[in-house]
Protein backbone atom coordinates (compact mmCIF):
# COMPACT_ATOMS: atom_id res chain seq x y z
CA UNK A 1 0.00 0.00 0.00
CA UNK A 2 1.61 3.22 -0.56
CA UNK A 3 1.11 5.88 1.87
CA UNK A 4 1.39 9.34 2.48
CA UNK A 5 4.24 11.28 4.01
CA UNK A 6 5.03 14.90 5.34
CA UNK A 7 7.75 14.95 2.96
CA UNK A 8 5.69 14.23 0.21
CA UNK A 9 3.13 16.60 0.55
CA UNK A 10 5.31 19.78 0.85
CA UNK A 11 3.19 22.13 -2.27
CA UNK A 12 1.66 24.82 -0.65
CA UNK A 13 -1.96 24.31 -3.05
CA UNK A 14 -1.99 20.04 -2.38
CA UNK A 15 -1.85 20.88 1.19
CA UNK A 16 -4.44 23.66 1.17
CA UNK A 17 -6.67 21.55 -0.60
CA UNK A 18 -5.98 17.96 1.71
CA UNK A 19 -6.80 20.51 4.33
CA UNK A 20 -10.44 21.51 2.97
CA UNK A 21 -11.08 17.96 2.95
CA UNK A 22 -10.35 17.11 6.23
CA UNK A 23 -11.92 19.91 7.40
CA UNK A 24 -15.59 19.40 5.22
CA UNK A 25 -15.80 16.03 5.68
CA UNK A 26 -17.16 15.38 1.89
CA UNK A 27 -16.44 18.06 -0.40
CA UNK A 28 -16.85 18.21 -4.47
CA UNK A 29 -13.88 18.98 -6.55
CA UNK A 30 -15.96 22.06 -8.21
CA UNK A 31 -16.41 23.38 -4.51
CA UNK A 32 -12.71 23.27 -3.60
CA UNK A 33 -11.99 25.20 -7.25
CA UNK A 34 -14.53 27.92 -6.04
CA UNK A 35 -13.45 27.94 -2.05
CA UNK A 36 -9.80 28.42 -3.36
CA UNK A 37 -9.55 30.05 -6.97
CA UNK A 38 -7.45 27.67 -8.55
CA UNK A 39 -8.51 26.26 -11.47
CA UNK A 40 -10.74 22.98 -12.17
CA UNK A 41 -7.49 21.66 -14.00
CA UNK A 42 -5.31 22.56 -10.88
CA UNK A 43 -7.89 20.94 -8.64
CA UNK A 44 -8.67 17.53 -10.40
CA UNK A 45 -4.44 17.56 -10.75
CA UNK A 46 -4.17 17.67 -7.02
CA UNK A 47 -6.94 15.44 -6.48
CA UNK A 48 -5.56 12.66 -8.85
CA UNK A 49 -2.10 13.14 -6.56
CA UNK A 50 -3.57 12.95 -3.51
CA UNK A 51 -5.55 9.57 -4.25
CA UNK A 52 -2.67 7.99 -5.85
CA UNK A 53 -0.93 8.69 -2.74
CA UNK A 54 -3.89 6.95 -0.66
CA UNK A 55 -4.35 10.14 1.03
CA UNK A 56 -8.27 10.40 0.17
CA UNK A 57 -11.27 8.51 -1.43
CA UNK A 58 -13.82 9.05 -3.46
CA UNK A 59 -17.06 8.58 -2.16
CA UNK A 60 -19.03 8.56 -5.34
CA UNK A 61 -21.42 11.27 -6.68
CA UNK A 62 -23.05 13.59 -4.46
CA UNK A 63 -26.45 15.60 -5.23
CA UNK A 64 -26.43 18.14 -8.25
CA UNK A 65 -26.44 22.10 -7.72
CA UNK A 66 -29.69 23.83 -7.79
CA UNK A 67 -28.72 25.07 -11.03
CA UNK A 68 -28.83 21.23 -12.37
CA UNK A 69 -25.79 19.37 -14.20
CA UNK A 70 -24.08 16.60 -13.76
CA UNK A 71 -23.71 15.35 -9.97
CA UNK A 72 -20.45 15.91 -9.10
CA UNK A 73 -18.19 13.37 -7.25
CA UNK A 74 -17.04 13.84 -3.83
CA UNK A 75 -13.64 13.05 -1.61
CA UNK A 76 -13.22 12.35 1.46
CA UNK A 77 -9.55 11.83 4.11
CA UNK A 78 -8.61 8.73 3.87
CA UNK A 79 -8.39 7.89 7.81
CA UNK A 80 -7.09 5.57 8.21
CA UNK A 81 -4.05 5.36 5.37
CA UNK A 82 -1.84 6.80 7.79
CA UNK A 83 -1.23 6.75 11.81
CA UNK A 84 0.17 9.08 14.07
CA UNK A 85 1.77 8.01 17.68
CA UNK A 86 1.97 10.40 20.69
CA UNK A 87 4.02 9.78 23.80
CA UNK A 88 3.31 11.24 27.10
CA UNK A 89 6.13 10.74 29.07
CA UNK A 90 6.24 11.60 32.98
CA UNK A 91 7.86 10.28 36.22
CA UNK A 92 7.44 6.74 36.60
CA UNK A 93 4.89 6.32 33.68
CA UNK A 94 4.79 6.50 29.43
CA UNK A 95 1.41 6.94 27.86
CA UNK A 96 0.87 5.65 24.49
CA UNK A 97 -1.59 6.83 22.11
CA UNK A 98 -2.28 6.47 18.22
CA UNK A 99 -4.47 8.13 16.39
CA UNK A 100 -5.62 8.18 12.94
CA UNK A 101 -5.51 10.71 10.37
CA UNK A 102 -8.80 12.10 11.45
CA UNK A 103 -7.31 12.56 15.16
CA UNK A 104 -9.23 9.64 16.43
CA UNK A 105 -7.87 7.33 19.31
CA UNK A 106 -7.17 3.98 17.97
CA UNK A 107 -4.77 2.56 20.65
CA UNK A 108 -3.96 3.31 24.40
CA UNK A 109 -2.00 1.92 26.77
CA UNK A 110 -0.15 3.56 30.42
CA UNK A 111 3.42 1.57 30.84
CA UNK A 112 4.79 2.23 34.68
CA UNK A 113 8.49 3.00 34.40
CA UNK A 114 11.92 2.57 36.66
CA UNK A 115 13.61 5.72 37.05
CA UNK A 116 16.19 6.25 34.36
CA UNK A 117 19.58 6.94 35.41
CA UNK A 118 21.04 8.05 31.73
CA UNK A 119 19.80 8.71 28.27
CA UNK A 120 20.49 5.05 26.80
CA UNK A 121 18.21 3.63 29.64
CA UNK A 122 15.91 6.21 28.80
CA UNK A 123 15.66 6.01 24.67
CA UNK A 124 15.76 1.94 25.46
CA UNK A 125 12.37 2.49 27.12
CA UNK A 126 10.82 4.39 25.01
CA UNK A 127 12.11 2.05 21.87
CA UNK A 128 10.80 -0.67 23.68
CA UNK A 129 7.27 0.85 24.48
CA UNK A 130 7.07 1.60 20.66
CA UNK A 131 8.04 -1.18 19.07
CA UNK A 132 5.58 -3.69 21.24
CA UNK A 133 2.87 -1.09 20.65
CA UNK A 134 3.32 -1.38 16.74
CA UNK A 135 3.75 -5.29 16.78
CA UNK A 136 0.59 -5.64 18.81
CA UNK A 137 -1.21 -3.18 16.09
CA UNK A 138 0.51 -5.44 13.35
CA UNK A 139 1.91 -2.44 12.11
CA UNK A 140 4.87 -1.48 9.61
CA UNK A 141 7.09 1.78 10.34
CA UNK A 142 5.71 2.48 6.47
CA UNK A 143 1.80 2.79 8.56
CA UNK A 144 3.45 5.65 10.78
CA UNK A 145 3.24 9.37 9.11
CA UNK A 146 5.67 10.37 12.51
CA UNK A 147 5.62 10.31 16.42
CA UNK A 148 5.32 13.09 18.44
CA UNK A 149 7.01 12.59 22.38
CA UNK A 150 5.69 14.93 25.25
CA UNK A 151 8.13 15.47 28.19
CA UNK A 152 7.66 17.67 31.46
CA UNK A 153 10.78 20.14 31.08
CA UNK A 154 12.10 22.48 29.06
CA UNK A 155 12.31 21.45 25.50
CA UNK A 156 14.26 23.00 22.62
CA UNK A 157 11.75 21.51 20.20
CA UNK A 158 14.06 22.49 16.74
CA UNK A 159 16.88 20.35 17.92
CA UNK A 160 15.03 18.06 19.70
CA UNK A 161 17.42 18.39 23.03
CA UNK A 162 15.97 18.14 26.80
CA UNK A 163 17.14 21.28 28.13
CA UNK A 164 15.94 20.34 31.43
CA UNK A 165 13.85 17.80 32.98
CA UNK A 166 12.91 15.76 36.19
CA UNK A 167 13.00 12.67 34.21
CA UNK A 168 16.58 12.46 34.19
CA UNK A 169 19.43 13.85 36.35
CA UNK A 170 21.32 15.35 33.11
CA UNK A 171 20.71 18.64 31.32
CA UNK A 172 21.11 19.17 27.55
CA UNK A 173 20.02 15.78 26.55
CA UNK A 174 19.85 14.83 22.88
CA UNK A 175 16.81 12.41 22.90
CA UNK A 176 16.02 13.00 19.21
CA UNK A 177 19.79 11.86 18.07
CA UNK A 178 19.07 8.76 20.00
CA UNK A 179 15.94 7.95 18.63
CA UNK A 180 15.91 8.88 14.99
CA UNK A 181 18.21 6.02 13.65
CA UNK A 182 15.83 3.82 15.47
CA UNK A 183 12.36 4.86 13.89
CA UNK A 184 12.19 5.41 9.90
CA UNK A 185 9.75 7.78 10.86
CA UNK A 186 9.93 11.82 11.82
CA UNK A 187 9.65 12.49 15.24
CA UNK A 188 8.92 15.85 17.15
CA UNK A 189 10.07 16.33 21.19
CA UNK A 190 7.68 18.78 22.88
CA UNK A 191 7.19 20.45 26.40
CA UNK A 192 4.01 18.45 27.89
CA UNK A 193 2.00 21.44 28.33
CA UNK A 194 2.73 23.31 24.47
CA UNK A 195 1.63 19.50 23.78
CA UNK A 196 -1.86 19.85 25.62
CA UNK A 197 -1.87 22.87 23.97
CA UNK A 198 -1.70 21.79 20.58
CA UNK A 199 -3.93 18.50 21.98
CA UNK A 200 -6.78 21.48 22.93
CA UNK A 201 -6.21 23.03 19.83
CA UNK A 202 -6.98 20.20 17.51
CA UNK A 203 -9.84 17.91 19.51
CA UNK A 204 -10.81 20.11 22.32
CA UNK A 205 -11.78 23.13 23.55
CA UNK A 206 -9.25 25.22 21.27
CA UNK A 207 -10.80 24.40 18.08
CA UNK A 208 -11.89 27.47 17.63
CA UNK A 209 -10.08 30.04 19.25
CA UNK A 210 -6.73 32.19 17.87
CA UNK A 211 -5.58 33.34 21.23
CA UNK A 212 -6.06 31.10 24.59
CA UNK A 213 -3.43 29.75 27.30
CA UNK A 214 -3.91 25.89 27.93
CA UNK A 215 -3.02 25.10 31.65
CA UNK A 216 -1.78 21.75 32.40
CA UNK A 217 -2.25 20.67 36.23
CA UNK A 218 -0.38 17.86 37.69
CA UNK A 219 -2.02 17.26 40.77
CA UNK A 220 -0.90 13.61 42.68
CA UNK A 221 -0.52 12.20 46.11
CA UNK A 222 3.16 14.53 46.68
CA UNK A 223 2.86 16.69 43.70
CA UNK A 224 1.16 19.80 42.95
CA UNK A 225 2.60 22.36 40.23
CA UNK A 226 1.49 23.40 36.56
CA UNK A 227 2.52 24.56 33.27
CA UNK A 228 1.19 26.46 30.73
CA UNK A 229 0.87 26.38 26.78
CA UNK A 230 0.37 29.84 25.21
CA UNK A 231 -1.13 29.38 21.71
CA UNK A 232 -1.05 33.15 19.69
CA UNK A 233 -2.97 33.33 16.26
CA UNK A 234 -3.51 29.56 16.58
CA UNK A 235 0.60 28.77 16.60
CA UNK A 236 2.05 27.83 19.58
CA UNK A 237 4.24 30.02 21.60
CA UNK A 238 7.68 29.13 22.50
CA UNK A 239 9.68 32.16 23.59
CA UNK A 240 13.40 33.07 22.63
CA UNK A 241 15.30 30.04 24.93
CA UNK A 242 11.59 27.71 24.81
CA UNK A 243 10.92 28.71 28.64
CA UNK A 244 7.15 30.46 27.66
CA UNK A 245 4.42 29.15 30.20
CA UNK A 246 7.11 27.96 32.61
CA UNK A 247 6.74 29.75 35.70
CA UNK A 248 7.46 27.55 38.21
CA UNK A 249 4.19 27.83 39.82
CA UNK A 250 3.64 25.57 43.29
CA UNK A 251 0.00 24.18 43.81
CA UNK A 252 -0.80 21.72 46.63
CA UNK A 253 -0.08 18.17 46.52
CA UNK A 254 -3.13 16.24 46.42
CA UNK A 255 -1.86 14.85 50.48
CA UNK A 256 -2.57 18.41 51.20
CA UNK A 257 -5.36 19.08 50.63
CA UNK A 258 -7.02 15.63 51.88
CA UNK A 259 -5.28 16.69 55.11
CA UNK A 260 -6.88 20.00 55.12
CA UNK A 261 -10.13 18.74 54.21
CA UNK A 262 -10.16 15.12 56.73
CA UNK A 263 -11.91 16.70 59.16
CA UNK A 264 -14.84 17.30 57.41
CA UNK A 265 -14.96 13.79 55.66
CA UNK A 266 -17.40 12.13 57.88
CA UNK A 267 -19.72 15.13 55.98
CA UNK A 268 -19.45 13.07 52.82
CA UNK A 269 -21.27 10.40 51.46
CA UNK A 270 -18.16 9.15 49.63
CA UNK A 271 -15.33 10.28 51.35
CA UNK A 272 -16.63 9.17 55.16
CA UNK A 273 -15.76 5.69 53.57
CA UNK A 274 -11.90 7.10 54.00
CA UNK A 275 -11.99 8.88 57.42
CA UNK A 276 -9.65 5.53 59.03
CA UNK A 277 -7.48 4.84 55.62
CA UNK A 278 -6.79 8.72 53.84
CA UNK A 279 -4.01 7.48 52.27
CA UNK A 280 -5.66 5.32 49.96
CA UNK A 281 -7.16 8.97 48.60
CA UNK A 282 -5.77 9.61 44.92
CA UNK A 283 -6.80 12.33 42.36
CA UNK A 284 -9.88 9.24 41.18
CA UNK A 285 -11.16 8.87 44.08
CA UNK A 286 -11.75 12.83 44.74
CA UNK A 287 -13.27 12.86 40.84
CA UNK A 288 -15.59 10.17 41.27
CA UNK A 289 -16.51 11.75 44.86
CA UNK A 290 -17.76 15.21 43.23
CA UNK A 291 -18.97 13.09 40.47
CA UNK A 292 -21.74 11.30 42.77
CA UNK A 293 -21.82 14.76 44.93
CA UNK A 294 -19.99 13.94 47.64
CA UNK A 295 -20.24 17.40 49.06
CA UNK A 296 -16.86 17.37 50.92
CA UNK A 297 -15.12 16.71 47.76
CA UNK A 298 -17.14 19.49 45.77
CA UNK A 299 -15.54 22.18 48.50
CA UNK A 300 -12.16 20.47 48.01
CA UNK A 301 -12.13 21.34 44.24
CA UNK A 302 -14.16 24.63 44.51
CA UNK A 303 -11.18 25.96 47.11
CA UNK A 304 -8.16 24.51 45.04
CA UNK A 305 -10.21 26.29 41.90
CA UNK A 306 -9.74 29.60 44.10
CA UNK A 307 -5.67 29.10 44.57
CA UNK A 308 -5.58 28.26 40.97
CA UNK A 309 -7.30 31.48 39.90
CA UNK A 310 -5.39 33.78 42.15
CA UNK A 311 -2.31 31.36 40.22
CA UNK A 312 -3.32 32.63 36.77
CA UNK A 313 -4.69 36.18 37.60
CA UNK A 314 -1.13 37.75 36.57
CA UNK A 315 -0.82 35.18 33.37
CA UNK A 316 -4.35 36.49 32.70
CA UNK A 317 -3.82 40.17 32.90
CA UNK A 318 -0.32 39.70 30.64
CA UNK A 319 -1.89 38.06 27.91
CA UNK A 320 -5.58 38.74 27.87
CA UNK A 321 -6.47 35.56 26.02
CA UNK A 322 -10.11 34.57 24.67
CA UNK A 323 -10.05 31.39 26.88
CA UNK A 324 -8.19 29.71 29.39
CA UNK A 325 -8.18 25.94 28.96
CA UNK A 326 -7.54 23.37 32.24
CA UNK A 327 -6.31 20.42 31.22
CA UNK A 328 -5.18 17.33 33.06
CA UNK A 329 -6.61 14.47 35.35
CA UNK A 330 -8.03 16.89 37.99
CA UNK A 331 -9.87 18.99 35.12
CA UNK A 332 -12.33 16.14 34.65
CA UNK A 333 -14.34 17.63 37.22
CA UNK A 334 -15.48 19.95 34.58
CA UNK A 335 -17.09 22.87 35.32
CA UNK A 336 -16.90 22.43 39.10
CA UNK A 337 -13.08 23.45 38.71
CA UNK A 338 -13.55 26.20 35.72
CA UNK A 339 -16.55 27.95 37.60
CA UNK A 340 -14.25 28.63 40.84
CA UNK A 341 -10.93 29.62 38.72
CA UNK A 342 -13.71 31.96 36.73
CA UNK A 343 -14.85 33.43 40.25
CA UNK A 344 -11.52 34.10 41.89
CA UNK A 345 -10.13 35.74 38.72
CA UNK A 346 -13.03 37.91 38.21
CA UNK A 347 -13.12 38.63 41.85
CA UNK A 348 -9.32 40.09 41.72
CA UNK A 349 -9.42 41.64 38.20
CA UNK A 350 -11.03 44.61 36.78
CA UNK A 351 -14.29 43.84 35.02
CA UNK A 352 -12.56 44.45 31.56
CA UNK A 353 -10.08 41.77 31.79
CA UNK A 354 -12.61 39.42 32.65
CA UNK A 355 -15.75 40.38 30.78
CA UNK A 356 -14.84 38.14 27.76
CA UNK A 357 -12.55 35.82 29.38
CA UNK A 358 -13.97 32.18 29.06
CA UNK A 359 -12.41 29.75 31.56
CA UNK A 360 -13.17 25.94 30.73
CA UNK A 361 -11.87 22.23 31.80
CA UNK A 362 -11.29 19.69 29.10
CA UNK A 363 -12.62 16.37 29.05
CA UNK A 364 -9.47 14.73 27.62
CA UNK A 365 -8.04 14.03 30.93
CA UNK A 366 -4.59 12.04 31.05
CA UNK A 367 -5.09 11.75 27.53
CA UNK A 368 -4.67 15.30 26.44
CA UNK A 369 -0.48 14.98 26.39
CA UNK A 370 -0.25 12.26 24.37
CA UNK A 371 -2.84 13.60 21.92
CA UNK A 372 -1.26 16.55 21.68
CA UNK A 373 2.20 14.89 21.27
CA UNK A 374 0.27 13.16 18.29
CA UNK A 375 -1.25 16.63 17.18
CA UNK A 376 2.36 17.90 16.73
CA UNK A 377 3.15 15.62 13.81
CA UNK A 378 -0.80 16.12 12.21
CA UNK A 379 -0.19 19.95 12.67
CA UNK A 380 2.69 19.78 10.44
CA UNK A 381 0.92 17.63 7.93
CA UNK A 382 -1.80 19.67 7.25
CA UNK A 383 -0.39 23.09 7.99
CA UNK A 384 -0.84 25.53 5.07
CA UNK A 385 0.66 29.35 5.46
CA UNK A 386 -2.22 32.15 6.27
CA UNK A 387 -3.40 32.86 2.98
CA UNK A 388 -6.35 34.15 1.35
CA UNK A 389 -8.39 31.38 -0.15
CA UNK A 390 -10.74 33.55 -2.21
CA UNK A 391 -7.60 35.12 -3.98
CA UNK A 392 -6.65 32.80 -7.06
CA UNK A 393 -3.97 30.45 -6.09
CA UNK A 394 -1.86 28.74 -9.13
CA UNK A 395 0.33 26.05 -9.47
Amino acid sequence: MQTGDIRLIKNINVRLVLNLIRQYGEISGARLAQITGMRPSTISNILKELDKKNLIINKGKGESTNKGGKRPFLWTLNENSNYIIGLDIEIGEITTLVLNLNGDIIFNKITKTEVFKNLDQFSACIREIVDASLKELSFDCEDILGMGIAVAGIVNQKDGVIKVTDILPDRDIPLLEALEEHFQFPLVIENNANAAALGTKWVGNGKECLNFITVLMEIHKRVGGLGLGLVINRNLYHGSSFCAGELNIKLPTLDEKVLEFKDQFFEGKVLKNYIHNIDDVDIDVIINATAAGDKVAVRLIEDFGHILGDKLKRVVLAFNPEKVILTGQIARTGELLAASVYDELKHELEQIHTEELIVESDGNGRYIVSIGAAALILDEFFKVPLVNIKTKVSL
